[in-house]
């Protein structure tokens, strides 16, 4: 049957439309639907990027918080006395300050002591296998627990004093309200679930209602195809599952559901609108069709390219179809916002990988890059650190929220300042100008950082200090800037001084305190100890007879030789030795008092103590243990305090001593005239002796201005009814003088050196000073 060449041409024109159109078609739906499958494959990756970033700050913050928290004294007095009500007094106020739902208390058994909410019994060991293995590292630890069918993320710190004696957990629940907010910023919604040993899932908590967190989980693995979604209206989800086994070894996977109805229905849209635009085209004729396939395969082309850019990472290309389709706009329109929500959602996660939160300033990650491109790149750098002096006592007095205000404000002042600032830790801050500063400009900036912060009513006092660094001279690296700035800081702390610059001794320094802190802690620990007590005569100058001696500590250690009591006791308090290296003088010299008593020696032993250990109860409750144990009493005892250190805390050295003077206990002020002693204390502390120091002994038989002092203390003694004890007697000039003018008690080379006990034996049998009390005597 012949057909007419209309027919013919109509035959193959309407073929070629069609074929056309399903070819336009198939491009189009083959296009957009991989690319929607990978920006909802992206999406879903960057969702489960916060999920972990948000869990791993919340753990960072409860470990930081805690570890504040178990350092504090009267928490760890509170652990050690098992005081229930006042450690669940400390965990409500811990648990409102930082929106933990679980707290609780471990022994070293990993047995309940208290625990907040009281869902754990007291004395129960702790369930939780995985947590308690990792507790034993003795360093703070996190994983997931679950407790009454409720998923909690545990932060457990070891509580230090300075052994563990405890373990403080705190824990914040995965509740619906918390993956409620959550799923509101990752876009997704978000099932918590468990697997159980025979391969079920049991829900523990979502961001939506059980029944229909099951659906979704029953779904996890299913790809909705386009033909689903385009004709059914209701919401049709993406779910992928996931683990994060480097928070925890509990097997707690989070399921993402992400709704990708509105992105498949969109590109339903535009093939309606297509396959619309093709049956018009079949009906014009070849050149309309021909016309419409361009205006639309080149611009679906364009848009395919340029979402193909967004899926590689380009956000930066805007989207600029052509042609005047309006469906295509629309499409280029949801594909614009998708690639800005996009772009904003990766530069907030790149600012806060970048930043503190707290004071805007770049954070120690950043810095550490950018100072090591720009040592890379040949630049010389002034690298300036800023420490603000005691900010943790700015947050016990005035409150860690003005505490945060103060630091908040002294950022922006420095960030006023042209130059790269980020802050390390704490009260630490880092700043690198764009042009090295002088000596005056440090002052300037000091100057203006130290202005006080004005906050809530109150005005807050700030102290800097100020640690300088020349690189690539003294430093070559980041890692090697920070080590460095630390020693200068050091350097801050101990001499006092707001600006130091640093210099090649510091490090030799540096280590010679680390080495220092070291083998001190050996020493301490081990059972062969190179810690000595000597001892230092002190004779009564109306009797010329021994009436006590001065025990004074040596160490002799292998690596450093022969360390200066006054060198490593300053380190040792620093460092937070010094309790233990009293506790062994303590036992070591009432030891050797009682061995002095089973002699026959009537004479005290004076024993000095810091201003640690009179703000240390504990320790004090010990001198009196061994005082018991050794048969002594706290007469034979008579306590020496430096000035300095009553100075410091009046009140509280007042009331310990007050204390240990109702017990007994005599007390000495030691190198008095040095410090900036006021006649209050020697009227309200239970003092019975001072001390002159020997800078105004040792030159007293020619030196009129040392006379004069001496002579002027004797008479405040005098008024205030207190003995008077001379150290630094090297002469008997000296001593002499010290006699005629009623000085109480002599001490000083020209008497005895320092002696052991062995020795000390020895000179009491030799020296004319010497007496014997024995009972048949």
């Amino acid at each position: 049957m012949q057909i007419s060449l209309r027919h013919s041409l109509f035959r193959l024109l309407l073929g070629g439309i069609v074929i056309t159109a399903m070819l336009i078609l198939f491009a189009v739906w083959n296009g957009t639907n991989d690319l929607i499958q990978k920006n909802v494959e992206r999406e879903l990756l960057i969702s489960r990027g916060i999920l972990q970033r948000v869990i791993t700050d919340r753990y960072d913050g409860l470990g930081t918080a805690s570890s504040a928290i178990s350092n504090t004294f009267e928490f760890r007095q509170q652990v050690g006395l098992r005081s229930i009500p006042d450690l669940n007094s400390t965990l409500e106020s811990f648990a409102r300050r930082l929106d933990a739902q679980q707290l609780l208390v471990m022994d070293l058994q990993h047995k309940i002591i208290t625990s907040l909410p009281e869902r754990l019994a007291q004395g129960q060991v702790t369930p939780f296998k995985a947590l308690n293995r990792k507790i034993d590292y003795d360093t703070v630890v996190g994983d997931f627990i679950v407790l009454d069918n409720t998923l909690y993320y545990m932060v457990v710190t070891p509580v230090k004093a300075p052994r563990t004696i405890a373990y403080l957990g705190v824990g914040f629940q995965f509740s619906r309200a918390f993956l409620s907010n959550l799923s509101d910023v990752v876009g997704a919604e978000i099932i918590v679930h468990l697997n159980e040993a025979q391969g079920e899932q049991r829900i523990l908590s979502a961001s939506v209602d059980s029944q229909r967190a099951s659906a979704l989980l029953a779904e996890s693995g299913q790809e909705p195809s386009w033909f689903d979604i385009t004709l059914d209206t209701e919401g049709h989800y993406l779910t992928r599952s996931f683990s994060l086994p480097e928070l925890g070894e509990l097997p707690v996977e989070f399921s993402l559901a992400l709704d990708v109805g509105p992105q498949f229905r969109s590109f339903t849209n535009l093939q309606l609108t297509i396959i619309f635009i093709a049956l018009v085209a079949m009906l014009v004729a070849l050149a309309v069709a021909m016309l419409l396939s361009k205006r639309v395969s080149g611009p679906v082309a364009s848009l395919v390219e340029a979402v193909n850019n967004i899926a590689n990472g380009d956000y930066e290309q805007p989207l600029k179809p052509k042609g005047r389709l309006s469906e295509i706009a629309d499409l280029a329109k949801a594909f614009t916002s998708m690639q800005q929500r996009i772009r904003s959602r990766e530069e907030r996660i790149r600012y806060q990988a970048q930043h503190d939160m707290l004071t805007g300033l770049y954070n120690r990650d950043y810095v550490d890059q950018r100072l090591e491109a720009r040592l890379g790149a040949g630049e010389t750098l002034q690298i300036v650190g800023i420490n603000i002096s005691g900010f943790r006592t700015i947050n016990d007095l005035y409150g860690y929220s003005n505490g945060d205000t103060c630091l908040k404000i002294v950022a922006e002042r420095l960030l006023r300042w042209p130059g790269m600032a980020a802050r390390l830790s704490g009260g630490e801050v880092l700043f690198v100008p764009d042009q090295a500063l002088t000596e005056l400009q440090l002052e300037t900036l000091r100057y203006i950082l130290e202005q006080p912060v004005e906050t809530n009513a109150l005005s807050i006092p700030v102290r800097v200090t100020i640690s300088v660094i020349n690189c690539p001279e003294s430093g070559h690296s980041a890692q090697e800037i920070f080590r460095k700035i630390n020693i200068v800081a050091d350097e801050n702390e101990r001499s006092g001084k707001w600006l130091v610059w640093y210099h090649e001794e510091m490090e030799q320094h540096y280590l010679r305190r680390l080495t220092i802190i070291t083998e001190l802690k050996k020493a301490l620990m081990s059972e062969h100890t190179e810690l000595s007590m000597v001892y230092q005569p002190k004779i009564n100058l109306e009797t010329s007879q021994i009436c006590s001696v001065e025990a004074l500590i040596r160490w002799n250690n292998k690596a450093l030789g022969f360390v200066p009591p006054d060198e490593f006791i300053g380190i040792a308090e620093q460092a937070g030795l010094i309790e233990l290296v009293t506790s062994w003088v303590i036992e070591r010299t009432l030891i050797d008092l009682a061995s002095f008593r089973e002699a026959g020696y009537s004479f005290t032993v004076a024993m000095n103590l810091s201003t640690q250990d009179i703000q240390h109860p504990e320790l004090l409750g010990r001198l009196n243990s061994v005082i018991r144990r050794e048969g002594l009493l706290p007469e034979d005892l008579e306590l020496e305090i430096t000035e300095s250190d009553l100075v410091e805390d009046a009140a509280t050295a007042t009331d310990n001593l007050t204390k240990l003077s109702n017990l007994g206990y005599r007390f000495a002020i030691d190198d008095f005239g040095t410090g900036y002693s006021s006649l209050a204390y020697l009227k309200t502390l239970p003092v019975n002796t001072i001390k002159i120091d020997k800078s105004f002994v040792l030159n007293l038989a020619t030196d009129r201005s040392d006379q004069q002092i001496v002579r002027t203390v004797l008479n405040l003694a005098k008024v205030f009814g207190l003995e008077v004890v001379a150290e630094g007697v090297e002469d008997e000039t000296s001593l002499n003088v010290l006699k005629k003018w009623g000085c109480n008690i002599a001490q000083g080379y020209f008497i005895s050196k320092p002696v052991t006990t062995e020795g000390l034996f020895e000179w009491l049998a030799n020296s004319p000073y010497s007496i014997k009390n024995k009972e048949d005597l």
